[in-house]
């Protein structure tokens, strides 16, 4: 019996170029093309999943198992979040299975997802491989498809795009205030002189250029350098910082949009700020079960039906319900349900 995958292939030098073209006009339009990708809270999102995924348990035959490394699961993860989807090859590579992940491909087909071809290209250090395969040959992935483009995945940053614009201007804002020029101005006499040997002040700017950090032993300028009190500064040599002032409310627009795209990712802000134990904990729980385990289900499937063999990706996820499975226990036994029954409903009885 020959698999899908391993059925004769066609290698290209090249393909999907004009794929490429077309996902990048569109992620221009809807303003995302190096905005939300280069956030923070992209990537806190996109390494939340992809450490998630990368710690799952495989439960598959050996040869499968060892191609879902932690390595792979977390590009799986990472992408989903970044990209929107994932597509990995899969290949007969000597005796061992593979997954090997593609940068670009693209779609051929009718309505039937079965009847679909994609040619994908992996790329390497100094070359690309490009393969046409059937879709049974693809581990694709997606975070969530329009029904007009099943074969599209758009990620959490193209769904709520405006949000994600919203952060990357705010973000960029912020940088651009932090580029600006870093400086202590110091207020000098009329004649302030060139740096030259007749300068009145090229000693004190030699020991200012070697202070670093030490203290200097100057003249006064209360004198006003000779022109009389009336010429003197209120203080002392007092300086004038020059440097990055951003506004509160840039720092809190930032802050907010943060919490926004994390929140279009499924994450909780909870889990990056100076929130307590038990608020981290049920953010932890929340993230988990409303974001992981969801998307790892889609992924089992997907595994499931290519490889024909049930495939599944555990998590421990018992100390993140230990709290809920508590309450419920409690609430089962008030009601008169029996200790033991109510602890194997709970799901604290193996």
């Amino acid at each position: 019996m020959r698999w899908p995958w391993q059925r004769a292939e066609r290698r290209e030098a090249n393909g999907g170029y004009t794929e490429i073209v077309s996902r990048l006009i569109e992620a221009q339009a809807a303003g995302t093309t190096q905005q939300a990708s280069a956030t923070a809270a992209m990537e806190a999102a996109a390494g939340l999943l992809s450490r998630a995924f990368a710690a799952a348990e495989v439960e598959a035959p050996d040869d499968i198992a060892e191609a879902l490394a932690p390595r792979c699961l977390a590009l799986i993860g990472r992408d989903l979040v970044r990209v929107g989807e994932s597509l990995h090859v899969i290949r007969m590579m000597g005796a061992r299975l593979r997954l090997v992940p593609c940068s670009t491909w693209y779609w051929e087909g009718g309505a039937n997802p079965e009847s679909w071809l994609a040619t994908c290209t992996a790329y390497g250090p100094s070359g690309s491989t490009t393969w046409r395969v059937p879709a049974s040959s693809v581990i694709f992935c997606e975070w969530g498809s329009p029904t007009a483009r099943p074969y599209h995945g758009l990620g959490p940053a193209q769904w709520a795009a405006e949000t994600a614009r919203l952060s990357a201007n705010a973000e960029r804002s912020l940088a651009d205030e932090a580029g600006g020029p870093v400086a202590q101005l110091l207020a000098v006499p009329q004649d302030g002189g060139n740096g030259g040997d007749e300068d009145p002040l090229a000693a004190l700017k030699g020991d200012l250029g070697k202070a670093r950090g030490k203290a200097l032993l100057i003249e006064t300028v209360a004198a006003g350098w000779g022109e009389g009190r009336s010429a003197a500064p209120a203080r002392d040599w007092q300086q004038s910082r020059l440097g990055p002032a951003p506004t509160e409310h840039g720092v809190e627009l930032a802050r907010d949009a943060f919490d926004r795209v994390l929140a279009a990712c499924g994450a909780s802000p909870a889990l990056f700020d100076d929130s307590d134990g038990t608020s981290k904990r049920e953010a932890q729980r929340q993230f988990f079960l409303g974001c992981v385990q969801p998307l790892a289900r889609i992924l089992e499937r997907e595994l499931s039906d290519k490889f024909g063999v049930p495939v599944r990706l555990r998590f421990d996820l018992y100390n993140f319900d230990l709290a809920g499975r508590a309450q419920a226990f409690q609430k089962l036994v008030a009601g008169g349900v029996a200790v033991n029954e109510a602890l194997a409903t709970a799901g604290l009885l193996e």
